[in-house]
């Protein structure tokens, strides 16, 4: 998308630099359940609307998938343990209704 076009994107600057015109699209996310408004760590700025995104509709997998490819937030050790169970439960609840 053209600059001028993602400035008129209305949605929080770092939601917008990740995803582009869909930023609102993640936000509303949060807002059909504030639990997803959440960051997955508190040092973290990543949210449970973010990681359901990915599943939805990028394709992501598992949690693995989530923790180090989408997030990065695997890459140091101490994070991706204290995520790891976030990160399962919501996969557990996203993919609940396709079974």
């Amino acid at each position: 998308a053209a600059p001028a076009a993602l400035a008129r994107v209305r949605a929080p600057g770092r939601l917008v630099r990740r995803y582009g015109t869909e930023a609102p699209e993640v936000r509303a996310l949060a807002a059909e359940d504030p639990r997803l408004a959440e960051r997955v760590l508190p040092d973290h700025p990543v949210t449970g609307a973010e990681l359901l995104w990915a599943l939805r509709h990028e394709g992501a997998l598992d949690a693995s998938d989530l923790l180090d490819r989408r997030t990065r937030i695997g890459l140091v050790p101490e994070d991706r343990a204290a995520a790891v169970e976030a990160v399962r439960d919501l996969v557990g609840e996203a993919a609940a209704p396709l079974s």
